[in-house]
């Protein structure tokens, strides 16, 4: 796997990489990173290149969320973490999702799991019945080389970005997905999911665009650097659940945790409801 776009930087900050082995191009860790229970105070930011940026396009995307993903069903301009799960109800992954558009849906895991929930994905989307595929007009692209995606973390997060926000343009309430453009001209994706309040922003910048962001960013006098493992440290105090993403060893989950981190809907119209109920 490519080492993140902002390597030069990363490594100028004291950052480590998980090597061959890891799940992601970005940082694991960094010398002196914040604990996740002092971020109530701070700021993290995290590079999450590497990650699952899954854009599924075209007139079934809707339909197809709502079958493989089993959270909350979502309107355009929604945005919130769902459990994904395989046939049997076992766990793909629990990823971040959002509607970008009327025939769009995006797709974001940092997770371990982000390379089964891929295929898995990819298997769904190709499914034949008696020779008519449900799904067969649908593009799944990965956008994984033409977004750089951060996060910012903590009780700030919304107030350090507010500083880029121009003209009528709003940051998303928590739930939301918007298209910005930071500083009036670096066209970005604003994701900010349900079930984090305002302390959890996910940025999805063009490359091109990526180093100054990130310099920018770090010029707050609050902010410091947080690797994707403390992301998913920090995640887990949110959504308990995702505890059981920190492997890529075979899991379930029961439908009553994902019910109290509201990762599954009432019901049993998608993948895997029968089997996460027996």
């Amino acid at each position: 796997m490519d080492l993140t776009t902002l390597k030069d930087e990363q490594l100028a900050l004291g950052a480590r990489f998980a090597g061959e082995g890891g799940t992601l191009a970005s940082p694991s860790s960094y010398e002196g990173e914040p604990r996740p229970e002092d971020l109530e105070d701070d700021v993290a930011l995290v590079d999450l290149s590497g990650m699952l940026l899954l854009l599924a396009s075209g007139a079934q995307a809707a339909s197809f969320g709502g079958l493989a993903l089993a959270g909350p069903k979502l309107a355009v301009g929604d945005c919130s973490l769902q459990a994904s799960l395989l046939g049997d109800g076992a766990l793909a992954s629990i990823p971040f999702a959002a509607r970008t558009g009327d025939a769009e849906l995006l797709v974001m895991d940092p997770w371990p799991r982000h390379e089964l929930l891929h295929s898995w994905m990819g298997f769904l989307r190709d499914v034949d019945q008696d020779g008519v595929r449900p799904f067969g007009g649908l593009d799944l692209d990965d956008m994984s080389d033409r977004l750089v995606p951060l996060a910012l973390v903590g009780s700030a997060a919304r107030l350090v970005l507010q500083d880029y926000v121009r003209g009528t343009e709003r940051l998303p309430e928590p739930g939301e997905v918007v298209n910005l453009d930071l500083d009036g001209h670096i066209t970005t994706i604003v994701a900010s999911p349900a079930g984090a309040g305002d302390a959890c922003l996910l940025l999805l910048v063009p490359p091109a665009c990526a180093r100054v962001v990130w310099r920018s960013l770090l010029s707050f006098a609050v902010v410091t650097p947080l690797g994707h493992e403390g992301f998913l440290s920090w995640s887990r105090r949110r959504w308990r659940a995702l505890g059981s993403c920190a492997s890529q060893d075979r899991v379930r989950v029961s439908r009553a945790q994902l019910e109290r981190d509201g990762l599954v809907r009432p019901g049993s119209d998608f993948v895997g409801a029968r089997g996460l109920d027996d």
